[in-house]
């Protein structure tokens, strides 16, 4: 074997266990809301890397084979009963409620922050699930950071809930139905797909 041939047998195989290897992110992601909840900030990587792998290669990369949490789904189904997926489920009427739904999220989010950096709502301290649902324990904060601005904690809870939320949805629907079954309404997979279809039509 040349060195070239070497070197691209070494390459091919990194590249395929690293893959493997995606959902251990999904789980440090949400241990390191235990450690100080400020990490959840890194959420707001996994909103805007699809979009510049969907500018770069003109193609769905992210959700092909990047997402950490669609590789976390996948390990998830080995457990999966596997029932039939209802049409309905993956239809695009449903993926048009899901994406409305994130929108409103974010649209809550950005606004729930304004409020609290203006001094009239107070932060939240809990994670959430659907947004208004509290979860009745508080997250341990491994490491205390002091000076953290509370506009801060409040839009990290956010962040946090709003994974958490998704997470949950998506590993339910991959232990009943497929493992990826979220990704057919993934917000950020339609996001992505509008994005790559009007990047063709251009």
């Amino acid at each position: 074997m040349t060195p070239y041939a070497t070197y691209q047998y070494i390459w091919g195989m990194s590249t395929r266990t690293a893959k493997n290897l995606l959902f251990i992110i999904t789980i440090a992601f949400f241990i390191s809301g235990f450690v100080n909840i400020t990490f959840s900030l890194l959420a707001l990587l996994c909103m805007v890397i699809p979009f510049i792998m969907v500018y770069r290669d003109r193609k769905l990369s992210w959700c092909q084979g990047a997402c950490p949490r669609a590789d976390y789904l996948t390990k998830i189904g080995r457990f999966s009963l596997r029932k039939p997926v209802p049409r309905s489920l993956v239809s695009a009427k449903t993926r048009q409620i899901v994406l409305s739904y994130f929108c409103v999220n974010l649209m809550f989010i950005g606004l729930s922050t304004f409020m609290v950096s203006q001094g009239k709502l107070a932060p939240i301290d809990r994670v959430r699930f659907l947004i208004f649902l509290e979860i009745p324990w508080s997250l341990p904060q491994l490491v205390v950071l002091d000076r953290i601005p509370d506009v801060l904690i409040h839009f990290s809870y956010r962040l946090y809930s709003i994974m958490f939320t998704s997470t949950v949805l998506g590993t339910v629907l991959a232990i009943l139905y497929k493992p990826r079954t979220w990704c057919g309404v993934c917000p950020m997979n339609t996001m992505s797909a509008n994005v790559l279809r009007n990047l063709k039509r251009g």
